[in-house]
């Protein structure tokens, strides 16, 4: 599968893997470890949108505005004319992406199935929008989504992803998601809360990998053996490598005796008594633990990693 790095493409989102975010509705309820720390649950009680909170079972999902629906239709327009959703940007050829719905999921069976009919009739009308459905809630892709006419037309635009944090929710989940129709199979391992042997699966278009970063709640520790193991575990499976950020927390080994190449150092400056950087490591622990002091809050800049990490890559 061809690939292509991410420091060719503009963004206007913050969200570094798409060019625009779009919200049909707001609201969700926790159902996974990942959701412990949700940023999104953390926006929703700050704002109270309409006066109500939209978490939790039994509580009100909030759709958006009208204006809010129509805005893809804008970006529809900026693709036929060559732009991406900012409508300044060349997109070089390359299709625009669309995250769907980082305020909900788009597969909640809370959310009504007439909203996501009117989300389906809007995602057939900007055919030239790649649109990425990212849910927790894989079981439920197959019978919410429109697959069959979808999966028959040539300019099917749905990438389909799955939240995974740990192996239980892998051996649980990328069955379900493999067995999915679409356009680009992919899985978002962020917050990354444990290892997972991603070379049991095959079908996965693109692995995206990323640590918790610190919302409210003090994010969750990180160790960057995940990230090394999934990107040459993706590598194996054929999948595209996205490493987004390390997160908040992020813990390294204290290890003089590693087997790596000057790729895997930490930059001058970045790393605070850590396995990759040559004179900051302590003999007497070494293979302990140690926290990494990075200047971003993420952990999102990619230029503050060892070069080894800083992978970007796209399906195409």
């Amino acid at each position: 599968m061809e690939m292509r790095r991410y420091q060719d493409v503009a963004e206007s989102t913050a969200i570094a893997w798409t060019d625009a975010t779009f919200n049909p509705w707001i609201g969700c309820t926790k159902i996974s470890p990942g959701c412990d720390h949700c940023y999104a649950e953390a926006l929703d009680k700050r704002h109270r949108w309409q006066g109500a909170s939209h978490w939790g079972v039994g509580a009100p999902r909030m759709r958006t505005s009208a204006a809010n629906w129509r805005k893809p239709l804008t970006w529809q327009k900026h693709a036929e004319n060559g732009l991406l959703p900012d409508g300044k940007t060349p997109r070089h050829g390359r299709r625009p992406r669309v995250f769907c719905a980082s305020l909900a999921d788009v597969f909640d069976n809370q959310a009504p199935d007439e909203w996501r009919r009117d989300l389906w009739d809007l995602i057939e009308l900007t055919p030239g929008l790649d649109w990425l459905l990212l849910t927790k809630r894989i079981g439920n892709a197959v019978r919410m989504l429109r697959t069959h006419d979808w999966a028959a037309s040539t300019r099917w635009n749905v990438w389909l992803g799955a939240t995974i944090v740990n192996q239980e929710e892998a051996d649980r989940d990328i069955p379900k998601l493999i067995a999915t129709p679409a356009r680009v199979r992919f899985v978002s391992y962020e917050p990354a809360l444990g290892p997972v042997d991603w070379t049991r699966f095959k079908g996965i278009d693109w692995l995206i990998i990323g640590g918790e970063s610190t919302q409210g709640a003090k994010a969750r520790e990180f160790p960057v053996y995940l990230a090394r193991n999934s990107l040459r575990a993706a590598r194996r499976i054929g999948a595209a490598p996205f490493i987004k950020q390390l997160g908040s927390n992020v813990i390294d080994r204290n290890d003089a005796g590693f087997e790596g190449d000057g790729d895997d150092y930490w930059p001058a400056g970045t790393a605070d008594k850590v396995e990759h950087n040559p004179s900051g490591y302590l003999e007497e622990h070494q293979g302990a633990p140690v926290r990494v002091h990075l200047h971003d809050r993420a952990g999102a800049d990619p230029a503050e990693w060892p070069e080894r990490l800083r992978v970007r890559e796209f399906p195409v």
